[in-house]
């Protein structure tokens, strides 16, 4: 259970809040490089309440504007990209990608009006094949993201994104939740997994340990961008079966890399607050030594979109579930394990009311969560640094890798954190 007054501080995100306040300090997802083309139409985007445009210029480079015209506000999303850059259909007001305005000419000649009017803008940086975006005080700005997946090659790489119609945090949450996959992700029967699949579209294998797992240990340790989200289980029902170890790194300001064992394919995701209740989910799959089986992930995730990342399955036809499918397929009668993911959260309705949940023994990953978010809240106002913005901090390195372990080996010792991302200060050297 949560107070009303914490569920408001972690789940508002407009210009002002504190938590608004706390994302703006960190690098954003803020639309996919492939939806700008070079001297194309601009692009609508909202994030965190504010009402944006984006366009790339013909020279290749992007800019972030406000939406709204200076003249007299006109949405930019009907401008013009042309030589000028981004310009008003209305009087031909035009901006560069910085927001300066470099044509006028609604004005004489001779005026120099114009040197006086800028649009508000956000820098731009594209990696792994996002566009991102840093919204706070351009002193303050951190360095540019540098995950481990932003410079694999796109055969390594799928990214995608889509529209979730609810709170960031309860998105967040469900990441998590290791117990919800023993029941939203259960399949009744066993599958053949192809190359580098943790499910197929039906879901996780009943005989797999996220699900055979007796009373398993489930455990958070803090890092310095965040925390590792643990689950130790065993890897086979036998008596005296071995450990199976999962870590699950979770990234401030709302990223997380997926639980994954070293056969299995990586996946990183990012949710984006588009506002209070309703969010960009950004998911990367990708893999470090062969290519990517991308139709395999395409098929397992069961998120189909239109030309706007708006899913064709959804409240609407109720996720397009199946009740006799939960006779002999699955537990929860959808298919797609995201699509899954996104009818629960989704069915929440667009902002849960905590205080009046009740939490149990699994839960203590949720609960780690809000107090890391509420902790980094309350760091921002003392003027401390909040997690994953020490420039020291290689963000490269962050990865999910699970093992099998013996029984009776501890799991900080079975599956070690690496020193680089200790709270505690070591003079231990980064690893690989």
């Amino acid at each position: 259970m949560l107070s009303r007054e914490d569920n408001e501080l972690i789940t508002r995100v407009g210009e002002g809040t504190p938590l608004g306040d706390l994302f703006r300090r960190y690098w954003l997802p803020a639309l996919l490089s492939e939806e700008l083309k070079p001297g194309g139409a601009p692009v609508p985007v909202k994030l965190l309440g504010e009402r944006l445009v984006a366009y790339r210029n013909k020279e290749g480079k992007i800019g972030l504007l406000g939406e709204f015209c200076p003249h007299r506000g006109t949405s930019l999303t009907l401008g013009r990209n042309d030589d000028c850059g981004l310009t008003c259909i209305y009087h031909g007001w035009a901006f560069d990608t910085d927001g300066s305005c470099t044509n006028m000419p609604s004005e004489p000649d001779f005026s120099r009006f114009k040197e006086r009017i800028k649009n508000k803008s956000y820098p731009v940086h594209e990696a792994g094949g996002i566009a991102w975006t840093y919204m706070g005080d351009p002193a303050l700005q951190p360095p540019p993201p540098n995950f481990i997946w932003t410079s694999l090659p796109e055969t390594h790489r799928m990214v995608a994104k889509v529209y979730q119609e609810c709170n960031f945090m309860q998105i967040w949450e469900n990441e998590i939740d290791y117990m919800h996959a023993a029941f939203a992700h259960l399949a009744l029967k066993e599958q053949d997994m192809k190359e580098g699949a943790l499910s197929t579209a039906l879901g996780i294998n009943p005989s797999h340990p996220l699900v055979t797992s007796r009373n398993p240990l489930l455990s958070v340790q803090p890092t310095t961008y965040g925390f590792r989200n643990m689950f130790v289980g065993q890897a086979d029902t036998s008596e005296d079966a071995d450990q199976f170890i999962l870590d699950a790194p979770i990234v401030m300001p709302s990223f997380a890399f997926t639980p994954r064992m070293p056969e299995e394919d990586h996946l990183f995701h990012a949710y984006v607050p588009i506002d209070d209740t309703t969010t960009w989910s950004y998911d990367v799959h990708f893999t470090l030594d062969r290519p990517l089986n991308h139709e395999t992930q395409r098929e397992r995730r069961g998120l189909w979109v239109d030309e706007n990342y708006r899913k064709i399955y959804n409240r609407e036809n109720n996720y397009k579930q199946d009740r006799s499918l939960m006779d002999s397929g699955n537990f929860s009668g959808i298919l797609g394990i995201s699509n899954q993911d996104h009818a629960v959260t989704e069915s929440m309705g667009p902002i849960v009311d905590r205080s009046k949940e009740h939490l149990g023994t699994s839960d203590v990953g949720v609960i780690a969560l809000r107090r890391m978010v509420l902790q980094s809240i309350k760091m921002l106002q003392r003027g401390e640094l909040p997690p994953a913005l020490d420039p020291s901090i290689p963000m490269d390195k962050i990865y999910s890798e699970g093992v099998i372990a013996p029984r009776g080996i501890p799991w900080k010792e079975a599956c070690p954190l690496n020193p680089a991302f200790s709270p505690v200060k070591t003079d231990k050297p980064v690893t690989n």
